[in-house]
């Protein structure tokens, strides 16, 4: 894994938005597959550390530092099947916690 990254977590703001139109965009059931893939990207390769990330306009994902977006978004505590939504049109992150 390497230790790029493809936005700066600061320069996004926070939404409530990106989840439900996501599901709105592709449906439902090709969302929530989007999300297990994200967190099965955690499970292989992340560790306590790292978040997944699903990057809404190519349904990619990828690992970040969880002590970035703790210190941003104010969190102390990221529980496991919690994962990141970003979109890199809107430059918008949400925090979404799978159930």
């Amino acid at each position: 894994m390497t230790n790029s990254s493809a936005f700066n977590i600061d320069e996004c703001f926070l939404s409530n938005d990106l989840w439900p139109d996501f599901i709105s965009k592709i449906g439902f059931i090709k969302a929530r597959l989007a999300i297990r893939q994200s967190l099965d990207l955690q499970r292989m390769q992340g560790s306590d550390l790292t978040l997944p990330v699903l990057i809404l306009e190519t349904c990619g994902t990828a690992l970040i530092n969880s002590n970035a977006v703790k210190s941003y978004i104010g969190l102390s505590y990221m529980e496991p099947g919690m994962v990141l939504i970003f979109s890199s049109k809107i430059k918008a992150i949400q925090l979404l916690r799978d159930n």
